[in-house]
């Protein structure tokens, strides 16, 4: 442990699409964002995690699950760094007195077919310049910093011969609990948070950069969170940039699966064969990379835009 004239165009949200270009009110005493602290979710995710580690460790050791192994230890690793962050979303929302209905927010109507038709196309555009980017991340650092490529390469490289059960569970984790509370994180809370502080621009970025830097692709899932923010713009619901994070995610999840027991790890091999995809990585970007500036430029808020959460008023 994580989407255009062309083949998407500036509604692939749908028919709300145009509401980013409202003015946003001054933000005052009544916007609820205003008194939540975001950086109280550091702290928080490193006690939270330590005690749900300890508490699914012992609950391991009490059922035939055992504990100790490596697939167990990243399944409840997984799950501990979710259910702290589930646990701060609630914890900060009811604090600063914000409903969660709200912050979800509801489907637009008239979302139809072609509406999610855009939004596939535009999956499929984001998921290839990610994919892309990754060979010249990777090629990057293997000429300036190579002891990170590796780290990576070896953090990411797949379980052998996996269980079933945790194949499935590591599923629901991608595919599940990942889009949604991310989604809820980044999107939710920082874009309103950092949107009523600094404006809507300034946020989609601080928060796209900060969602990027959490994986090991900075670049190509950093672009993927500004994707995602542009589309809680543009729906005024995170139940869209939900499933377009779980879609990807999903993808992701059955190349892997399909991919089988892919053997021990060779590190050198690995890096060898990223360098040689260089090529390959430079085509696909040129081709995805202007597709996605274009949908961007056409969908970007102006500074006084109103927050998403404010429109679901």
């Amino acid at each position: 442990m994580n989407h255009d004239q062309g083949p998407a165009a500036a509604d692939a949200a749908g028919p709300n699409g145009d509401e980013g270009a409202a003015t946003r009110p001054p933000a005052g005493p009544s916007n609820p964002f205003e008194k939540l602290r975001a950086t109280s979710v550091i702290p928080w995710m490193i006690v939270g995690t330590l005690i749900l580690v300890g508490a699914f460790h012992v609950f391991a050791l009490l059922t035939p699950l055992g504990a100790g192994g490596p697939q167990t230890s990243e399944v409840i690793f997984g799950l501990a760094i979710y259910g702290a962050l589930a646990s701060w979303i609630v914890w900060a929302c009811r604090r600063s007195g914000i409903p969660l209905r709200r912050l979800l927010g509801a489907l637009p109507g008239g979302y139809n077919w072609l509406s999610w038709t855009r939004l596939a196309a535009l999956l499929a555009v984001t998921i290839g310049f990610s994919y892309s980017s990754w060979f010249l991340f990777a090629y990057l650092l293997s000429i300036v910093a190579p002891g990170v490529l590796e780290f990576l390469i070896e953090a990411l490289w797949p379980e052998s011969d996996p269980s079933t059960g945790y194949r499935l569970t590591m599923a629901v984790i991608a595919v599940v609990l990942a889009p949604v509370l991310e989604e809820g994180f980044f999107r939710g809370i920082l874009v309103n948070r950092w949107g009523s502080r600094w404006g809507l621009p300034t946020a989609l970025i601080a928060s796209s950069i900060a969602f990027g830097v959490l994986h090991a692709n900075p670049v190509g899932i950093g672009l993927v969170g500004l994707i995602a923010a542009l589309l809680y713009l543009q729906t005024r619901t995170l139940i869209v940039p939900i499933l377009f994070h779980a879609a990807n995610n999903l993808v992701a999840t059955v190349w892997d699966q399909l991919a089988g027991d892919v053997g021990p790890l060779n590190v050198a091999a690995e890096i060898q064969e990223l360098r040689e995809g260089i090529l390959f990585g430079i085509a696909l970007a040129a081709i995805t990379l202007p597709i996605l500036i274009g949908y961007i430029r056409r969908n970007w808020p102006a500074r006084d835009a109103a927050l998403p959460y404010d429109a679901t008023e």
